[in-house]
């Protein structure tokens, strides 16, 4: 018995070291079972029920550590189990980012920081650009203008340099655009040299235009003129003369109103009232149809040949533009720097760069020219944002005429002229010429280019004094000094001269 006992409490301890194990069955061994059948015994197995009751409880303890639920746990052969892949994951060490992270950061900061100084710097140059182009108006010395055309050829040479060289084919104008190419209506059909590289003014005059002139005519009118000029005291009573003429009817009692006087830059110049320019009231933002200026006709009265108008005030911007869609035109002239003696002229109507937008019309600058010391020309892309449409306008500005003065030579404003009309060559519709009042420089531009297209188309007699009375009859105050009149003699004189070379002998 003692025997017996031993060997069940061998067998027992053996059951209870297999029933540990995570294994499914607990079984003993073979050896055992079979010692134990020879003795006349059975051996006592835990139920699977209790052995798999070690996992759950585990299962309930992950669940609680890790929050992932775990759908089923038991016990199991651990050669049956199939191995789950494991991923593994390749992360930089926290220094590591660190360090990548900063060094991005002061790239971009740095780059930042480039870009901001240079918009900087330039800003600051404009600046300093535009400063001293607005204290030439308080420079009373000699060498203003001069001051003047060079800090425009600065001001284009710089453009020159931010724009890109021009594409091999044109490409379509786009908003805030500058393109650097030189007019097609100035040129004879080849490739012309941009004339802003260019210092005397021989470089760029033309040959007056060919005349239906004879000669015998031409020679007249140029004893005429020159009689004129040396006999001072029949110059001087020809002036006293038009001083007292009196256009009639002479009333000026729209411009006068009391809408109208704000926009009115000199109470001595006002438009009459039967000869003035009309806006169309419901495309002005004010609904008015008052401007001033005045429509300059030759001989037919339904087809004026010029506009003489007065330069736009800050309130008149859109006006002006106005005008410039309704009438049709496609050439400006322009006599007067924007300010003289700190005095305003001309309240600047174009956009320095890209465009600017006046109620219903966006003027966009496309390119500026220096062709001469005297005068520039540009080009603007002007739009109808109302229908949409389209045109071309083109600015001759001239630069070196001071107010109640007259150039320093006939034979600059003369060379401008054939600018201007090489451009307006074969167009009917007007031309508008404003300088501050439009009355002044502006009569005494028209009063040349009238008598002279006169003579071209064959006039036999040329009457400038009465040409004058005529221009008077449609804007008060045109030619304001002797001065100016004499000029006016002066340049058809010279042109007549050239003319009479350039023709057959």
């Amino acid at each position: 018995m003692s025997f017996i006992a031993g060997v069940l409490r061998l067998a027992l301890a053996d059951v209870s070291s297999l029933s540990s194990r995570p294994s499914p069955a607990n079984k003993p061994t073979q050896g055992w079972a079979k010692h134990w059948r020879r003795l006349g015994g059975s051996i006592p197995v835990k139920p699977q029920g209790k052995t798999s009751k070690p996992p759950v409880q585990q299962k309930k303890q992950l669940e609680k550590e890790t929050g992932v639920k775990i759908l089923e746990a038991g016990v199991s052969d651990k050669d049956s189990l199939k191995q789950i892949p494991v991923v593994k994951e390749n992360r930089l060490e926290s220094g590591q980012f660190l360090v990548l992270t900063v060094i991005s950061v002061a790239l971009i900061m740095g780059a930042l920081a480039a870009s901001g100084s240079l918009l900087c710097l330039r800003h600051r140059s404009q600046l300093q650009l535009k400063e001293k182009l607005a204290s030439l108006g308080t420079d009373t010395s000699a060498d203003a203008t001069a001051t003047y055309q060079e800090l425009c050829r600065q001001r284009m040479a710089v453009q020159t340099s931010e724009r890109p060289e021009r594409p091999e084919r044109p490409e379509p104008l786009r908003r805030h655009s500058r393109l650097n190419s030189s007019s097609s209506q100035f040129s004879d059909g080849g490739p012309v040299a941009s004339p802003s590289a260019r210092s005397s003014t021989s470089s760029w005059c033309e040959e007056p235009v060919p005349s239906n002139m004879d000669i015998s005519t031409g020679h007249m009118i140029l004893s005429y003129m020159e009689d004129h000029l040396k006999n001072k005291n029949r110059l001087e009573k020809e002036w006293e003369a038009m001083c007292g003429y009196l256009a009639e009817p002479g009333a000026c009692d729209i411009g006068h109103g009391e809408h109208n006087t704000k926009k009115n830059r000199s109470d001595a110049v006002v438009v009459y009232d039967h000869s003035r320019i009309t806006l169309k009231p419901e495309n002005n933002y004010g609904t008015s149809d008052y401007i001033n200026a005045s429509p300059i006709m030759d001989h037919d009265p339904r087809n004026p040949m010029y506009i003489s108008s007065q330069g736009p005030l800050p309130s008149t911007l859109a006006d002006f533009w106005q005008m410039v869609w309704e009438s049709g035109c496609v050439v400006i002239v322009m006599l007067t720097p924007l300010s003289e003696n700190g005095v305003k002229q001309c309240q600047q109507y174009w956009p320095d760069e890209g465009s600017n937008v006046y109620h219903v019309y966006e003027v966009n600058l496309v390119s500026e020219h220096i062709w001469s010391e005297d005068f520039l020309v540009r080009s603007f892309y002007l739009k109808n944002l109302q229908n949409t449409e389209t045109r071309t306008v083109t600015q001759f500005h001239f630069l070196s005429w001071v107010d109640r003065s007259i150039p320093d030579s006939a034979r600059t404003l003369l060379d401008f002229r054939r600018k201007v009309n090489k451009c307006y060559r074969g167009r009917s519709c007007p031309i508008i010429v404003h300088c501050s009042d439009g009355a002044g420089r502006s009569g005494t531009y028209i009063l040349i280019d009238m008598v002279l297209n006169r003579m071209a188309k064959g006039a036999k007699e040329i009457d400038i004094a009465a040409t004058l009375e005529h221009l008077r009859d449609q804007r008060p105050g045109m030619v304001q000094t002797k001065e100016q009149f004499e000029f006016a003699l002066t340049a058809v004189a010279e042109e007549v001269n050239a003319i009479l070379k350039a023709l057959p002998q």
